[in-house]
């Protein structure tokens, strides 16, 4: 699995086939890509039957997660982990 990267922090598309690198534009099988969601959690979407599409995707993950402004990425986490005290675990003994 050969990875290609684009701007650093976009995240990469890829196939995972046996086909080398070279001859993605000829394979059959589909893109697939990967990069962090705004949550920092490696995501990966595949389905994409070219590379042109599965950079168009990547432009559109990193652009949504750049203008979203940081405290609505905080309020995501929040939402999916809840809200962490570590009040019991910092207290002196």
């Amino acid at each position: 699995m050969a990875t290609t990267g684009l701007i650093r922090g976009m995240g990469s598309f890829f196939k995972e086939c046996e086909h080398p690198e070279s001859r993605w534009s000829k394979c059959p099988h589909n893109y697939k890509i990967r990069y962090r969601n705004a949550s920092g959690q490696q995501t990966e979407e595949s389905g994409f039957a070219d590379q042109e599409s599965a950079k168009t995707r990547l432009a559109q993950v990193y652009h949504a997660r750049k203008v979203s402004p940081v405290g609505q990425r905080k309020a995501e986490r929040i939402k999916q982990y809840g809200s962490m005290h570590f009040l019991g675990e910092t207290a002196e003994a």
